[in-house]
């Protein structure tokens, strides 16, 4: 595709999720650091001032490829949710969702929780009004909040815990897609193990 080429009116949308897919394939190759504007350009077939067009600069489109990726973790969430049984199996539910989510999407975890700053950028501005990122923090502390308010939790700070669960879920998930092989016990017996023991140590 040439520089001059251009979606014609009123595909626009189409357009940003082009650039979005080149993006995303651009930051796994090369990493943010070293990702340009100027590469994505030409990878998409247009001029940085008709990038411009779409997304204002390298951290907004690195922003919305990380909102992608929470919206799609939510929606899980809220599916997995609907259908959860009752008690602690509830959330156990939700960190297997959690895991399976980050295993099913390699990818979009990379970009979304290891690397670049797109992250801590979202927590910095969602601190004042939640967005896609604070929903799906909810979603577990909601979760625990109604074990809590049914006794069966032991006491304890539910914003600590919502931490405490998801450093856990997060630091499984990591190893597994950033050291595939690593760990040498088997994977789902990992999964099993951990979900079990966060599940004894908030149980009443």
């Amino acid at each position: 595709m040439s520089a001059t080429t251009r979606k014609p009116r009123g595909q626009g949308h189409e357009r940003r999720a082009e650039i979005l897919a080149a993006a995303k394939a651009l930051f796994l190759a090369d990493g943010y650091a070293a990702f340009t504007t100027r590469k994505l350009a030409a990878a998409v077939g247009l001029s940085q001032t008709g990038l411009y067009v779409y997304f204002g600069g390298k951290e907004e489109i690195f922003d919305a490829l990380c909102r992608q990726s929470f919206a799609e973790l939510a929606a899980e969430y809220r599916r997995i949710g609907a259908d959860a049984p009752e008690g602690l199996a509830g959330l156990a539910a939700l960190i297997g969702a959690y895991i399976a989510f980050g295993l099913a999407h390699p990818d979009e975890y990379r970009l979304t929780f290891l690397e670049g700053p797109g992250l801590m950028k979202m927590a910095a501005a969602e601190s004042a009004e939640p967005g896609i990122a604070g929903q799906t923090f909810a979603l577990l502390r909601g979760c625990l909040e109604r074990l809590a308010s049914q006794g069966l939790l032991r006491p304890v700070d539910l914003t600590l815990a919502t931490h405490t669960v998801w450093l856990a879920a997060h630091g499984l998930t990591s190893i597994f897609i950033a050291r595939p092989g690593y760990l040498r016990a088997d994977r789902a017996q990992l999964i099993d193990a951990l979900v079990e023991t966060l599940l004894k140590g908030l149980a009443a």
